[in-house]
């Protein structure tokens, strides 16, 4: 199966045992980091409560079943979690699991031509015949169709978080049930959980000489010599092997986003062979802008355990990109008088 035949054709394995339902929720996260490195568990997630066979779970049996499946990736990898959750599963589960991994694929009403492709390929991992592949596909499209929204990425009627300068409001996008935190600094607010999400935001005022030079040089290159000397000063000098692999300027988005590699840089740790804690290796992706007199550094990172679970640079910089998008969206700017 091409790419992906180091994943689901896999002879890893590990320790671990699955009840019948952490198979099921495996399987297809295991799919969804297969096809898409940057997935989203929260979808997961939200498609898992669609499914009566979650129906006796609470939403602390959910929490403790993702940080035990996250801890096996970690730990072991995605084959190796492949391999222990298709033994455990019974054949009555299959087309279950199948159209679960489906319905994280539906976007605006439709699977596209590149995920469709994945499904193809998958359902053959899986032993489905075309005909039911086809069928569940569309049953699929057909129910998260009806709903607006399948993407529970933020609850924007949840808490917010206000600056201290009252600069900027944002829903908070961490559940402290799954480990969820913020920690502040001046100028600064990360939050982060047990499940590796990073996002945080550097803000500092723009007065004085940042000001003329944005006048005289002129925005871009104002954002390009500050993200480069943030990254370059702040961020590559802690992480031993760091490097910058990817700048841009974003001509409508008015933003200077880059990305680089942090060796051991995550803020998700691994205990392996009874050995100390050791951070686990991450992307990270950083997006300079201006609003309100403000200039802002977004930032979040893409946890990878060995270089093979990566994509191409260019998937990889796309989807980090996106997440940090998706991320200022829910952003609210105000001027500070």
């Amino acid at each position: 199966m091409s790419k992906f035949d180091k994943i689901f054709n896999s002879e890893d394995k590990c320790e671990a045992t699955l009840t019948l339902e952490e198979s099921v929720a495996a399987v297809a996260l295991v799919a969804a980091e297969a096809n898409s490195p940057d997935a989203d568990a929260d979808i997961l997630e939200s498609i898992l409560w669609d499914s009566e066979i979650f129906a006796e779970y609470s939403e602390n049996d959910m929490s403790a079943m993702f940080q035990k499946l996250a801890g096996i990736i970690a730990t072991d990898g995605l084959g190796a979690l492949f391999n222990t959750a298709w033994k455990s599963m019974p054949d009555e589960l299959v087309l279950d699991t199948f159209a679960i991994t489906a319905a994280m694929f539906v976007a605006d009403g439709e699977v596209s031509q590149k995920h469709l492709a994945f499904l193809q390929e998958f359902q053959q991992v899986l032993g489905v015949e075309d005909e039911e592949a086809e069928e569940i596909i569309e049953d699929v499209v057909a129910a998260y169709s009806q709903v607006e929204d399948v993407e529970p990425d933020l609850d924007l009627d949840g808490p917010l978080y206000v600056s201290p300068e009252g600069n900027f409001s944002v829903p908070i996008p961490v559940d402290e049930q799954q480990g969820g935190r913020i920690d502040e600094e001046e100028g600064c607010v990360t939050f982060s959980d047990d499940f590796g999400v990073l996002l945080k935001i550097d803000y500092f005022p723009i007065t004085g000489e940042a000001a003329e030079l944005i006048e005289s040089a002129g925005e871009s290159a104002y954002l390009s010599s500050f993200l480069n000397t943030f990254i370059d000063g702040g961020i590559l000098p802690k992480f031993a092997n760091s490097k910058l692999l990817h700048t841009e300027y974003l001509e409508d988005e008015e933003a200077y986003f880059a990305v680089v590699d942090l060796p051991g840089g995550a803020t998700l740790s691994v205990q392996e062979n009874d050995g100390p804690l050791t951070r686990l290796d991450a992307y990270r992706g950083l997006m300079a802008f201006i609003a309100d007199d403000f200039c802002y550094t977004v930032s979040c990172q893409r946890i990878y355990q060995n270089k093979e679970e990566l994509g191409s640079l260019e998937s990889e910089v796309e989807g980090i990109m996106n997440k940090i998008f998706e991320f200022i969206e829910t952003v609210e700017f105000s001027p500070v008088e």
